[in-house]
Order: structure tokens, then C-alpha cells, then sequence
């Protein structure tokens, strides 16, 4: 999902979802009696909302809504990690992923311009 309009809030809600959703059911395993419910209600409600947004989306944005949310913990993961690190090396980080995406929009410009080009 971009960046543009609300999609880009509508994922990172999503991924917080997901992500609350797998830790309650983490808790959920370990929990007893009255816990054990609860947590189930809980990760009732977060599935609700992940299929309430699903079944609104067309059938291209249900695959990427999917594989979005696969993601969820690679995401956290990063994050995780990156609070280890100092400002400088958190810019380095950034400036790195920065260039690893201009690296692949320009591969698919490329891409799309030569299948252009070959079409003519």
C-alpha cells in the first residue's frame, strides 16, 4: 500500500492490528480460565476489523492487503533493532533504505521502459 491519501494510515493500522492480534494470542496460550476468554475476545474483535477492511477491498487489494500483512513482523523485527542505535547510525539506516527503494524504482522504470520500447 503507498503513501497516498489514507492508505498509508489505513496499513500502518492494520499492521498494529495484526501485530496486537499475534500477542494476544501469545498470551492467550499461556493464559487460564477467565484470562483465556477474555484474550479470545479480543482476538475475536482484532479479526472482525482485519476481515471488515478485507472483504471492502477488490480482489488486486485483497492480495496486497495480504501479503502486507505478512510483513507485520518483519516490520516489528526492524524496529526492535532499531532502538540499539544511536542517531547517526539510525539516519545511516535510513539513508541506506532510501537508497535501496530509488535503486528499485529505478529498475522498474527501466523495466517498464524497455517492454515500452520493445512494444514499438
Amino acid at each position: 500500500m503507498s503513501k497516498t491519501n489514507n492508505t498509508y494510515s489505513l496499513a500502518k493500522s492494520l499492521h498494529h492490528i495484526n501485530i496486537a492480534r499475534e500477542y494476544m494470542l501469545d498470551v492467550k496460550r499461556d493464559a487460564h480460565s477467565n484470562v483465556k476468554n477474555m484474550f479470545t475476545n479480543y482476538v475475536t474483535k482484532c479479526d472482525y476489523i482485519l476481515a471488515g477492511v478485507r472483504d471492502m477491498l477488490s480482489e488486486e487489494n485483497r492480495i496486497v492487503f495480504k501479503k502486507e500483512l505478512k510483513d507485520s513482523f518483519l516490520i516489528e523485527a526492524i524496529n526492535d533493532k532499531l532502538i540499539h542505535l544511536d542517531e547517526n547510525e539510525k539516519l545511516e539506516v535510513e539513508n541506506f533504505i532510501d537508497l535501496i527503494i530509488k535503486k528499485s524504482k529505478d529498475e522498474k522504470q527501466k523495466k517498464r521502459i524497455s517492454r515500452e520500447t520493445s512494444i514499438v
